[in-house]
């Protein structure tokens, strides 16, 4: 069954808290808004951010999948950048 619904979270542009989660078709899905919403943390009205629920723990969680950066060696038997001075 295909999904035809999805949750948008609205949420303050400036400190970023949560505002509201609400339910919409994917038809008449709109992320992109020029509108302002009263944020209760900033105590005033802020540029609203939208974006699908669960997006931004599914992009840690495929960041924490990457394998661990570690400093580049250099090749035995070549000299150094430094070393040819």
């Amino acid at each position: 069954m295909p999904i035809t619904e999805v949750n948008i979270v609205r949420s303050c542009g400036e400190c970023g808290t949560e505002i509201e989660t609400v339910t919409t078709k994917k038809d008449n899905m709109m992320l992109f808004s020029k509108e302002q919403v009263w944020c209760p943390q900033c105590q005033a009205d802020r540029p609203e951010v939208r974006d699908l629920a669960g997006r931004r723990y599914s992009i840690e969680k495929e960041q924490q999948s990457y394998p661990k950066a570690v400093p580049a060696k250099p090749f035995p038997n070549q000299p150094s950048e430094l070393s040819k001075g």
